[in-house]
C-alpha cells in the first residue's frame, strides 16, 4: 500500500515522496503487519484554519477522515489530502511543513506517533 510522506534532506528542506507498507495475505484479504505505535489523538480542524511551517512532534501517520487539508513542503509542492487520504510525517527535523485547510467543512484527522518507520519503505 502506497502513502505519501514527508521527508526532510540533508539540508533541513522537506519534500513529498511515496513510501510503501507492503501487504500480505490472499486476494479475499490483505493487510500489513502490526505496527508499533507510541500515542495517537483525534483533531477537528475548522476550515480557514492556517498553520505555518512547524515540524511533526514525532514520526506520525496521519489519516483524513472528512474535509480537507492542503500541506506544502519547503520546496514549495502542495499536495491536497482529503477523506480517505493517509499520509506519513518523517519531518521531525528541518524546516518542516504548512497545513492549511480549506473547503466548507470541519476536517477530522488520526494522527498516530511511531516510535519508528517500522515497515515503511
Amino acid at each position: 500500500m502506497k502513502f505519501v510522506n514527508i521527508d526532510v534532506d540533508e539540508q533541513g528542506h522537506s519534500f513529498f515522496r511515496d513510501v510503501d507498507l507492503p501487504q500480505y495475505g490472499t486476494a479475499q484479504r490483505i493487510s500489513s503487519r502490526n505496527q508499533k505505535v507510541l500515542w495517537w489523538k483525534m483533531t477537528l480542524s475548522q476550515p480557514g484554519h492556517y498553520v505555518d511551517f512547524q515540524r511533526a512532534p514525532a514520526l506520525m501517520f496521519v489519516a483524513v477522515f472528512s474535509g480537507q487539508m492542503n500541506v506544502t513542503v519547503s520546496n514549495g509542492e502542495t499536495r491536497y489530502f482529503t477523506r480517505g487520504d493517509m499520509l506519513t510525517m518523517w519531518d521531525t527535523t528541518g524546516q518542516g511543513h504548512i497545513t492549511q485547510f480549506v473547503g466548507l467543512e470541519p476536517c477530522h484527522a488520526l494522527h498516530v506517533a511511531l516510535p519508528d518507520k517500522g515497515e515503511f519503505r
